[in-house]
This record gives C-alpha cells, structure tokens and sequence, in this order.
C-alpha cells in the first residue's frame, strides 16, 4: 500500500512538472518584457521634501567656529543660533587634544560589536566616567547617538508590555517605541493631568479583564527636554503618578544633559531629582560634541542591555577617540558647570526678550529651555494652513542667513513620519555659551 502511494505520488509531481516544460518563444518574450512595468523602491519624494533637497544641495557646512558657522550657501560666517553644541565643546581644545592623543594610540576604527572584539579601553573609561558623574553605579555606551534611546527602549519593552508616551517625543524614542510591539498609550504632550486620566484608564481595564499586573512591563517614556517643542518635562509630577501607579519611568536626556540643572546633568539634576528615572538615555552628539550615546541605570538595567540592546549588540563600537573626546567634554562641564550654566541661561534670557519683542510670533518653548522655538502668531497664522505658515517661516530663515544669522524653520524638517502629535511649523533657535549675549541681542 505504502509503495503504491509513493509511486503515485511521484507520477503526479512529474506529470505536474511536465506542464511548464514548453518554452516560450522569442516573441512571447518580447510581449512579456514589453509589459513589465518596474515598482518603485522608496515612494516618490513628497514637494516638502524636494524643498528640502534643494537647500541641502547647498546648506553644506563649510567651517565652524561655534560662534559663528559657514556654508557653501552663505559664503561667509553667519551668527551660529542652529547647532545643538551649546558648550561650544566641538571646537574646545581640550576635547580635540584628548581625541588626537586617543586617535595615535588606538587607530580610528575598533573593528567590531562591543560584545565581540570592540571594546577598547577608552570605550570603559567613558562608561566608568559618565556613571560616577551621574551618580549610578553602571553605564552602558552605544555607537550612536540616535539609536540609543530606541535600541533601549526595545531592549526592555516586549510584545504584551505597555508603555505609554507623551505624544511630543522626538522619533528616535518613537522607533523604539514601534520596534518594541508593545502595547503603547499617549498622553497629551507635557500634561501630567492627562497622563492621569490614561493611567487610571489602564487600572480599570485591569481590574475588568482580571489582569495580573506583575506579568507586564510597564513604562512612562518622556524627554527630558524635547526637541521639537523646547518644552522641559514636568518631572516632579511625573514621578509621583509613576510611583503613585507602579510604572517605571525611561527619560532621554539628549537634550537636557548638559544644559539643565546646576550641575548641568539634566532634567533630574533641575529637580534635585537624580535617581528620578530607571532608565535615563543621553545623546553624546549635543552638548558634548562628540559622537555616541548612553544609557545609564543600575548594573541590572546595564547588563541586560548588553545582551538585549540591538544597537549594542549589533553594531560596530565607537572610535576611541570619541570615546575620550567625551570623557574630556564631562571633565570641562564638571570643572566649569558653574560658568558654563551661567552663560547659557544669560544668552538664553537676552534672545528670549528679542523674540517676545516681534509681535508676529508667538515663543512656545519654556523659558529655562536654551532651545527656542517660536510660531507664527495667532493673528499672523490667521487664513494659512500648515504649508502657508511654513511658507512664511522659510522666508524668515532665509531672510535672517541674508542678514548673517542661521537659524532653523522645522516646517519642513519635522514631518509626520512615526510623530504621535505634529507640531506647527516653528522657527528653533538655538543658544550657545560661544555666542555673547551682544551678539544675541543683536541678532534679535
């Protein structure tokens, strides 16, 4: 019976077989290549983003000083208020000096993962140096700046956990926020009322579905100091309603380390707050002016990461030398928090008072916030949709690189792409402690 079965089975594959052995002919070919059309890889580029490729075509960086930046547009030196190096330590001697002498040591590259054969000893002293100076007992360095806030959040949040977002984080915590397939709630941006109202939501969901809390990983995801809005988190609040529900709490400090606080360690550091947050990620590529990003938290936090963090795990570790550009960077900002804040929050005041001074626009940011943002105001804004405000706000920028002074118009910048809530096109100016506050004046 089972021979019979066989034999009949490998008749019909061969007999199915049999049907496609007719060759086409040279014309049938020629109608079949005729009719392919070919599909698009990437969909076709929208016009906010053709604008956007024109001007970088052009809005090449050509030098920089700190103060002051050129590009192949302008071709000359234009009042630097666009870059988020607010210390100035791109163009800091001691940070250079440290890089150059790491750079004849090491090599460039470190040739591998972390976990692998990439981990040099400059890549150990950061980690050591950055959890010391923020008080934690470990910290965990990744290749780049952007992936260390997604890479952490996926490396926590599974499929089945929850996490619930402020809806105006920036899209590098959004990613990990997609890549994690969690359960995901917003609560209205920088609203600790709303967040209230979600959280209470999730408890009488629980107690009609009968869930077992402990059996789900549960976050609040926040930014420090968010970047597209200039907007400081409201931390004390936040933290009472996380312990108040039982969440954790994951904050990146990207923006807010190194411009906040006393000390300039951030959020937590403004609010005397500092072991406010489980899990606190930092971009190395603003204030520090280097290359990177970490994550900092107890050893338990740490090492899970270096299992379970994509970007840890996955990509080729960071050159050395930027690892001991930014060991140098922490050196100056601890040396000098003292001057270093006070320069920032002086210019940070002088450019605020110049844009409170034009009537059509309208400052949205938080006036601590050296991340300025301004829209058009209500009366300007009257009668233009997204496209028309933006439209306007082009021209201001233009209008001021005319005159010497580059700032940004985010109209175009800040898409809809993973953005929970997209926010009006703004005009972002950006304070740093290598532009005097006459200069700031000035520009205002």
């Amino acid at each position: 019976m089972i021979i019979v079965v066989l034999y009949r089975g490998n008749s019909s594959s061969r007999k199915k077989s049999g049907q496609y052995d007719e060759k086409l002919t040279a014309k049938e070919k020629a109608e079949l290549l005729a009719s392919w059309k070919t599909s698009p890889l990437v969909p076709p580029l929208t016009a906010a983003e053709r604008r956007v490729c024109e001007r970088n075509s052009t809005n090449i960086v050509t030098s920089y000083t700190g103060s002051h930046v050129t590009t192949a547009a302008s071709g000359r030196p234009m009042l630097n208020l666009s870059s988020f190096d607010f210390l100035g330590m791109g163009v800091s001697d001691a940070v250079k000096g440290a890089a150059e002498d790491t750079l004849k040591t090491y090599g460039c590259g470190s040739c591998g993962p972390r976990g692998f054969y990439g981990t040099i000893k400059p890549h150990l002293t950061l980690e050591d140096t950055f959890a010391k100076l923020c008080g934690v007992s470990s910290s965990i360095m990744y290749s780049d700046g952007a992936s260390t806030s997604s890479s952490t959040v996926a490396a926590f949040a599974k499929r089945g956990d929850l996490l619930v977002v402020d809806s105006g984080c920036f899209e590098g915590l959004l990613t990990g926020v997609n890549l994690s397939r969690s359960n995901v709630k917003t609560f209205k941006h920088n609203d600790p009322a709303d967040l209230r109202r979600v959280l209470e939501k999730v408890v009488a969901e629980d107690r009609r579905l009968g869930r077992n809390v402990l059996q789900q990983r549960r976050f609040i995801v926040a930014e420090g100091l968010y970047r597209n809005y200039g907007t400081i988190l409201n931390l004390p609040e936040i933290v009472k309603l996380k312990e108040e529900f039982k969440f954790r709490l994951l904050i990146d400090e990207s923006l807010s380390f190194g411009v906040l606080g006393p000390r300039l360690l951030g959020v937590t550091d403004l609010y005397g707050l500092p072991h406010a947050a489980e899990i606190t990620t930092v971009s190395l590529e603003n204030a520090l002016g280097s290359v990177g990003g970490i994550t900092v938290g107890d050893e338990e936090v740490v090492d899970h990461q270096r299992l379970s963090g994509a970007g840890y795990c996955f990509s080729a570790s960071a050159p050395p030398f930027v690892s001991s550009a930014s060991v140098a960077a922490l050196g100056v900002l601890e040396a000098e928090s003292g001057r270093l804040a006070a320069a920032l929050e002086e210019n940070t005041k002088a450019l605020r008072r110049a844009l409170d001074g034009l009537p059509q626009l309208a400052v949205v940011s938080d006036p601590r916030s050296p991340v300025l943002y301004a829209r058009l105001s209500d009366a300007a804004a009257e009668g233009r949709d997204y496209d028309g405000q933006n439209s306007v706000l082009q021209a201001v920028a233009a209008r001021c690189a005319d005159l010497g002074v580059s700032l940004v118009a985010t109209g175009d910048h800040v898409t809809g792409h993973l953005l929970m809530d997209r926010p009006r096109p703004m005009i972002r100016c950006v304070v740093n402690v290598m532009v005097g506050r006459k200069m700031v004046e000035e520009a205002g």
